[in-house]
């Protein structure tokens, strides 16, 4: 069962939210769109990586990542393994696996990432 809601509902308009850096990844930029703050589910990102931009191998330990991706063609890296990864795709990345994405196209790629459970 999952536990009640009490905080209100909330529309979140990307437009208004700047981008800012990643704080691990230079280059890249996101959009903190829902925090721990505002759901205590999921959080949710929208990250831009620019062509032969590289978010590089990391892993989230307790949060299970789901990515879909809006626009571009990216690689995709999980654990030991390289996929294509484009507009249209999505994936769940288990918590504790290592993963990673590079930019393979000539536009930026653009993904929503929702973060089950939020990011601390």
């Amino acid at each position: 069962m999952l536990p009640h809601l009490s905080l209100p509902a909330a529309i979140v308009d990307s437009a208004a939210i700047d981008w800012t850096e990643h704080p691990r990844f230079h280059s890249i930029g996101m959009k903190a769109l829902l925090t721990a703050a505002d759901n205590p589910l999921a959080g949710v990102n929208v990250v831009q990586v620019p062509t032969d931009g590289v978010i590089g191998r990391h892993l989230h330990v307790k949060e299970i990542e789901t990515v879909y991706v809006l626009a571009g063609q990216s690689v995709l890296t999980l654990a030991d393994a390289d996929y294509p990864f484009a507009a249209g795709q999505v994936v769940a990345i288990p918590a504790g696996m290592e993963h990673a994405l590079r930019n393979t196209g000539a536009d930026t790629v653009e993904l929503l990432c929702i973060f089950t459970p939020p990011l601390a």
